[in-house]
C-alpha cells in the first residue's frame, strides 16, 4: 500500500490476471452427437383410463350416492335412530321438568328428526352407505 496516497490500487505489487491464458479443463469427454437414425424402435404403452368419483357428504335428507357394493349411483333411502345423544336429551329434559310434572315433554327427542342421527341405504342392495 503507498503510505502517500492511502490507496491499494496504487501498489506496485499488483497482479494483472489474464483470462486468455486461463483454461478449464472438463473431466468428461461431450456427449456422441444425436441423429435422426438412431432412435429405434418406440413401444407405444396403452392408456388407461381411470375414472375417479368423489362422493358429496351426506346430509340429513336423502340424495343421489354410488353405492360402492352395486355399483350403481342411487337415490339413497333414510332412515332416522335414536342416538346416545338422543337419549342424553330426553333425560336431560325429564329432569329439568320432573318438579312440575311435566316429565311426557321428555319424549319429544324421540318424534323430532332433528335429534337422530341419520342412516343412508342403497336401496337396491340395502347397503349401509353412511351415517350423518
Amino acid at each position: 500500500m503507498n503510505v502517500d496516497t492511502g490507496n491499494p490500487a496504487s501498489n506496485s505489487t499488483r497482479r494483472e490476471y489474464n483470462a486468455a491464458s486461463a483454461t478449464i479443463t472438463h473431466p468428461r469427454e461431450p456427449p456422441p452427437p444425436y441423429s435422426v437414425s438412431d432412435t429405434g424402435v418406440v413401444n407405444q404403452q396403452p392408456i388407461i383410463h381411470q375414472t375417479i368419483i368423489v362422493q358429496a357428504p351426506l346430509k340429513d335428507t336423502p340424495m343421489f350416492y354410488n353405492c360402492p357394493k352395486c355399483d350403481e349411483r342411487v337415490f339413497t333411502k333414510v332412515e332416522y335412530v335414536s342416538s346416545k345423544n338422543t337419549h342424553m336429551l330426553a333425560g336431560f329434559i325429564c329432569g329439568l321438568t320432573l318438579w312440575c310434572m311435566l316429565c311426557c315433554l321428555a319424549a319429544i327427542p324421540y318424534y323430532v328428526s332433528t335429534f337422530k342421527k341419520v342412516q343412508h341405504y342403497c336401496p337396491n342392495c340395502n347397503t349401509l352407505l353412511g351415517t350423518y
